[in-house]
């Protein structure tokens, strides 16, 4: 069995693309750190649920895959990130394979903390999805070496993330748009860099599969 965690909004396993893959619902992390287990209400902002979808796309139907969501935001898609910080570390507890972050901050106030997460992933050989930029600036996790860092390009076809040599590293460039065949709401909750991030992760793990 493969695993990928989706540090996000949640995951709603009822979504078309998801249905009849293993979703588990991990805790929410907040941003001391504190864990609210249980049953929580749905992915009411649904970004997290378009992201596991998108990497579902990239699936086998029958795919032995787990899908296990951390959410860190509920309502808006920001949080402290001191709250991805301490998702992170229990997304590696884990032993996933990959773990997809569509997520970054442009503060270095974590630098440290996320740099020593990254280089435990990678030595582990688990995948940290992320994207390279926000708003044009740097942004963490994605800008730290042991990252896979992606970058939307809507010149790359559906389905094909392309891992290209820029600015002195490796970087996945990806489509930032919905599959063709996406729904209506789901386009409306999750777009650009999010869903090339999510391209990429799922590309990642059928590669995984074998």
């Amino acid at each position: 069995m493969r695993r990928i965690v989706v540090v996000d909004s949640g995951v709603d396993g009822g979504q078309p693309a998801l249905r009849g893959r293993r979703v588990v619902i991990g805790p929410t992390f907040g941003p001391a750190g504190q864990r609210e287990a249980g049953e929580r209400e749905a992915d009411v902002l649904g970004h997290g649920t378009a992201v596991a979808a998108t990497i579902a796309r990239f699936l086998p139907p029958d795919a032995p895959v787990e899908f296990v969501s951390l959410r860190v935001f509920e309502r808006s898609p920001t949080c402290d990130f001191t709250a991805v910080v301490h998702a992170l570390r229990h997304a590696l507890a884990l032993g996933p394979d990959v773990v997809n972050l569509s997520l970054g901050t442009t503060s270095l106030r974590h630098r440290r903390e996320l740099a020593d997460l990254a280089a435990a992933a990678r030595a582990r050989r688990v995948r940290l999805v992320a994207p390279a930029s926000y708003g044009g600036l740097p942004c963490d996790p994605g800008a730290l070496a042991d990252v896979e860092a992606v970058v939307g390009d809507a010149n790359v076809p559906w389905q094909t993330p392309e891992l290209r040599p820029h600015a002195g590293r490796l970087i996945w460039f990806a489509s930032p748009l919905a599959a063709p065949d996406a729904d209506g709401v789901r386009r409306l909750r999750a777009r650009g860099e999010s869903l090339a991030v999510a391209a990429v992760s799922g590309c990642l793990l059928r590669s995984a599969l074998g």
